[in-house]
């Protein structure tokens, strides 16, 4: 163990900071359309059984890298097996992380805009059919955007500047529960909404005649994209975790956390959409065009709206956080810089490869390859393609070059236990890898 490597605090801080990751725009913002196209409780069912059976396995298996190789998420690996070139699973989980922040952060500076919108009482205009003109000419602009993209990169590296504690775990330890808590209260108000018994029923009873190949390949790819998995956030976080560290418990908690937040963010919504009469499946303006019309008819509709998109814009930070994290911790390491230094370079680096993505809706928007813009290619390459390739090379590593007995004895170091280790072992060596497969076919359009 490198005992002069940073470490977090406490248990609770690395399972808020490593939930932070994972609780992100997927669980607020995309996992109810998608459970909406898919019918509702049922498709929330099968993405459960997806994140326990695909999800908790491959996070247990990237932390136990991380504690072992105790280094960034490339040297890791080559510090396990340095005679066979798996770092290469880390580096790309790296270059991951670099391009899902520069299109992430622009997404994540307009939640952020949206909040300011709501908190300065500018959001909810009274024209209910403007909404989508406004959220259209925001994007549109050939400087908002850039602007508070910018705005939220400063946030971002002011925070991971400070360090492992001081920095990502003291602030997590503080935007998590705060999110929870207005979770919460958004909840309870739309639970109380007349007619929100539609919502609930639509969202959780479930209706397996609506369940098709494509809805279960969604919750398949839902649960690996929404956990972050196979970026190398969790070898990251793990290399800061110590020897004594329950890692299936700590696993166990961050997948709870995420579902959990999925699961609150489908009571939040399906109550109010059937309030209203919207269509549930809407699709991603839900959030920015369909909202602000929800909270316009809504009596105290502009505290509500600024409850709302303050949550969205924590679990956008939260997320935000880990993916420059895992590349500072590789830049610092990798040409012994201070985390100061690193983490501005990063920083800057990201957003300014990241501008095209910004504007890709405006003044870039003509410009495409291939039918596709900057901002499109970016998540189409990082998510699509390399996410579920370096899933497929993690699972392979764990099964197969590591060998699950040595992920074993790393994990049941200082006595603590693995349990149903045998279905692991069957799981991370069959199972995992041929869903890796479908989910990479089914991303590039195969299946």
């Amino acid at each position: 163990m490198n005992n002069s490597r940073e470490q977090w605090g406490t248990r609770l801080g690395f399972m808020l900071a490593a939930a932070g990751s994972a609780i992100g725009l997927g669980n607020i913002w995309r996992f109810p359309f998608v459970a909406g196209e898919g019918g509702g409780g049922a498709f929330v069912l099968i993405y459960l059984g997806f994140a326990l059976l695909i999800g908790l396995p491959l996070m247990i298996g990237e932390i136990a890298v991380g504690r072992k190789g105790q280094a960034n998420a490339m040297e890791s690996y080559q510090a396990i097996l340095p005679e066979r070139p798996w770092y290469v699973t880390g580096f790309i989980g790296i270059v991951i992380n670099f391009m899902v922040l520069c299109f992430y952060s622009v997404v994540a500076g307009w939640t952020l805009y949206y909040f300011v919108l709501a908190l300065t009482g500018r959001l909810l205009t009274g024209e209910e059919a403007r909404y989508g003109e406004l959220f259209g000419q925001f994007i549109s602009s050939p400087s908002a955007p850039v602007i508070w993209q910018a705005l939220l990169m400063v946030i971002v590296i002011l925070i991971v500047a400070r360090g492992v504690k001081q920095g990502i775990e003291r602030w997590n330890n503080i935007l998590m529960p705060s999110l929870f808590v207005l979770l919460l209260v958004l909840t309870i108000r739309s639970l109380t909404l007349p007619g929100s018994g539609e919502g609930l029923a639509f969202f959780l009873k479930p209706d397996f005649s609506s369940v098709t190949p494509s809805v279960v390949l969604a919750a398949l790819g839902q649960a690996f994209f929404s956990l972050s998995l196979a970026t190398g956030v969790y070898v990251t976080y793990g290399s800061y975790c110590r020897a004594n560290t329950h890692i299936p418990g700590n696993a166990g908690g961050i997948v709870f956390f995420d579902v959990l937040v999925a699961i609150i963010a489908g009571l939040i919504i399906f109550p109010a959409v059937f309030h209203f009469g919207i269509d549930p499946a809407r699709g991603p303006d839900l959030v920015f065009v369909t909202f602000p019309a929800i909270f316009e008819r809504m009596v105290l509709g502009g505290v509500f709206a600024v409850l709302f998109f303050f949550c969205i814009f924590l679990a956008a930070l939260t997320s935000a956080i880990s993916l420059l994290e895992v590349v500072v911790a590789y830049v610092r390491e990798c040409w012994a810089l201070h985390r100061l230094t690193a983490t501005w370079l990063t920083g800057a680096a990201a957003f300014v490869v990241g501008l095209p993505c910004a504007l890709s809706f405006g003044p870039l928007a003509g410009v495409t390859l291939l039918d596709r813009t900057a901002f499109d290619w970016f998540d189409f390459l990082a998510a699509s393609v390399l996410m579920p390739f370096a899933g497929l090379l993690l699972a392979l590593f764990l099964g197969w070059g590591w060998k699950p007995e040595q992920v074993k004895a790393e994990v049941e170091r200082e006595g603590v236990r693995f349990p149903l280790f045998t279905l692991w072992r069957f799981l991370i060596r069959y199972v995992i890898p041929a869903a890796l497969v479908i989910i990479l076919l089914q991303s590039v359009g195969v299946i």
